[in-house]
């Protein structure tokens, strides 16, 4: 997760405004400026003052709303602060000198390795900052900087690195490769060969690109049909559809093609092989759900409480990090009282989350409760309520196991906003009022 900024001022907000502005204008300035050295000299500097101010009016928050922040020792949350500080205004520093001196060496063709460090210095000291919110309270703020959030975010570090240091480079053998074939070609068929030939020159350029455009559909289609039959939601499937140089997107009712940056989109009549694909990569994103895929992820659960516990309802119970997964309505022997029992591997606890995510609410969040009963249970229900498949609610669950911890609170409310009404309650947050 990125620095959450403070509220900034006005005056701050124009200041930042202006002095961006200010960087592009002096950019575009540059691009005219080559042959006075003091002149580029005032232009590079003001380039690097302008995001320099830039990132100085952008401070990054020190301290967390209360009711939102983690419990830290006050020793580590002062130290966390101040590491945040510490890097924003050195961050202030290497960003100036990192733009004025990739201004000054815009015309250059060499490979610059001071710009690869000085980008590397500035997104290190960026995760740095990271990890100094989170020792300041901000539960979420180190959530990217372990497992494979940090190998993505020390990926994506050296990337930003490389294309700064060898940008000129890589422009000066653009540019070198438009001047030895780009610029003699044309000028030769247009100039010696005569118009007659010009023309059929282009026509044959156009013949050439009708041929790759088909093989490019031959090949793509070849890939996707692959994809298809081993599974579009396979590694292998997943993979051919992602370098396929045919794109085809496909929803309930229509579908998109795309080949080599042409693209068309058509109705569909929906089928269930279709449905069945989308819905694996529906399992693994979030957001709001079609009902049919609600359904779906209600008949995986059932499959699964039936082959647990035919007979009982199958309940979780969530908010932020904690989670528990449990079994009512469970016969304690013959003749007893219906027991609960806690489910710590339910295999299709994937699938009870994203009903969970599916729910999110404007004004309430996520639900705290998500409860799917078995089928006999419609029996005893009303009928207008004969459709119902699951249950939620957004009060606070009766928990099975443990009380949740206040920074499961807090990643509640932060992940999922606003947050159930119980938990900002918990939190002493303000009720949410929505005026449209």
């Amino acid at each position: 997760m990125s620095l959450r900024p403070r509220r900034v001022p006005a005056g701050a907000r124009l200041i930042g405004v202006l002095a961006g502005l200010m960087v592009v204008g002096v950019s575009i300035a540059l691009v005219f400026v080559e042959e006075s050295r003091s002149t580029r000299v005032t232009l590079c500097t003001l380039v690097g003052v302008g995001i320099g101010v830039v990132m100085l009016v952008s401070a990054p928050a020190l301290r967390p709303h209360p009711a939102l922040a983690g419990r830290r020792r006050r020793g580590v949350a002062g130290f966390g602060r101040l590491l945040v500080v510490i890097c924003w205004l050195l961050r202030v520093v290497v960003a100036g000198t990192t733009a004025a001196y990739i201004a000054w060496n815009s015309h250059s063709a060499e490979i610059q390795p001071l710009a690869a460090a000085l980008v590397a210095l500035s997104m290190t000291l960026l995760v740095i900052a990271e990890f100094g919110q989170h020792l300041a309270g901000f539960v979420t703020a180190a959530d990217e900087l372990r497992g494979t959030g940090l190998v993505r975010r020390a990926g994506a570090i050296v990337v930003a690195a490389v294309s700064a240091g060898v940008a000129g480079y890589v422009a000066d053998l653009v540019e070198r490769l438009k001047g030895l074939v780009v610029d003699p070609v044309w000028d030769h068929a247009r100039e010696q060969w005569g118009w007659p030939s010009f023309l059929a020159g282009v026509l044959v350029t156009l013949t050439t690109i009708l041929v790759v455009t088909l093989l490019a559909i031959v090949v793509g289609a070849a890939m996707l049909s692959i994809a298809f039959a081993v599974g579009p939601w396979t590694r292998l499937g997943r993979l051919l559809m992602k370098y396929s140089p045919v794109k085809y997107a496909r929803w309930l009712d229509g579908a998109y093609i795309s080949v080599v940056g042409f693209s068309a989109s058509f109705p569909k009549a929906p089928d269930e092989r279709v449905v069945h694909w989308i819905y694996q990569g529906v399992r693994n994103s979030s957001g709001p759900l079609e009902p049919i895929f609600l359904k779906m992820l209600k008949d995986d659960v059932d499959r699964a409480r039936v082959a647990l516990a035919p007979e009982a309802t199958v309940v979780l119970r969530a908010v932020g990090d904690h989670e528990e997964i449990v079994a009512e309505g469970l016969p304690a022997g013959a003749g007893g009282p219906l027991v609960t029992e806690l489910l710590p591997d339910f295999p299709e606890a994937a699938a009870l989350r994203r009903i969970r995510l599916g729910l999110h609410d404007i004004p309430l969040g996520l639900p705290s409760m998500v409860r799917v009963e078995p089928p006999e249970a419609d029996a005893n229900r009303d009928y207008w309520e004969k459709e119902r498949e699951w249950e939620a609610t957004r009060e606070e669950p009766a928990w099975f196991s443990s009380e949740p911890s206040h920074d499961d609170l807090v990643k509640e409310v932060v992940r999922h906003p606003p947050g159930p009404p119980w938990v900002r309650e918990r939190l002493g947050l303000p009720e949410v009022h929505l005026d449209w």
